[in-house]
């Protein structure tokens, strides 16, 4: 009797420590995001109360805080509005569900505060330049679009090669 409850606690044990390891999944984005990223503006915009703005800088995702632009441009009066972010001032994000992927922002002036599809992508060099691949992000919701650019040459060659598979399983399905 004792010993087949013990092997219901292990089997227990078994199926949570699986449960675990499965919900975790999300942590993979995590490694295609972490570190700065540069706004691509010719394909990133926001739409606000019927306004557009381009949208301008940089991002930084560091474990659950990430670093959001400080402006943006008001296409309507062409001008950029700036939103006052101090130095050390951090939004939060986190990822909330896996296909599609999707993570959170909580950005603390608001005008990056959402849910974010994530995909992933390679704008591949012309071939013999001596340019490298541009590894990239898509964040996009109903009213928002920001596409995130990194140099190949600034990641990893594990994280870069993890990116080529991906692409090409993306591309099989």
């Amino acid at each position: 009797m004792k010993r087949s409850i013990s092997i219901y606690k292990v089997l227990g044990l078994l199926a949570l420590l699986t449960f675990v390891v499965a919900c975790s999944e999300g942590p993979q984005i995590y490694p295609k995001i972490k570190g700065w990223s540069t706004i691509d503006n010719r394909f990133s915009e926001a739409k606000r109360n019927k306004t557009s703005y381009a949208l301008i800088g940089n991002f930084n995702f560091q474990n659950r805080k990430v670093k959001l632009p400080y402006s943006v441009y008001n296409i309507k009066k062409s001008k950029i509005i700036s939103f006052d972010r101090q130095i050390k001032e951090y939004g939060n994000w986190e990822f909330i569900s896996r296909k599609p992927d999707s993570i959170l922002v909580e950005d603390p002036k608001d005008f990056f505060s959402g849910r974010y599809g994530v995909e992933f992508g390679i704008a591949r060099s012309i071939p013999g330049s001596h340019h490298p691949d541009t590894l990239w992000v898509l964040l996009s919701n109903d009213s928002t679009h920001i596409v995130l650019n990194k140099l190949s040459s600034a990641v990893s060659t594990q994280l870069y090669k993890k990116w080529l598979e991906s692409e090409t399983e993306a591309g099989s399905r």
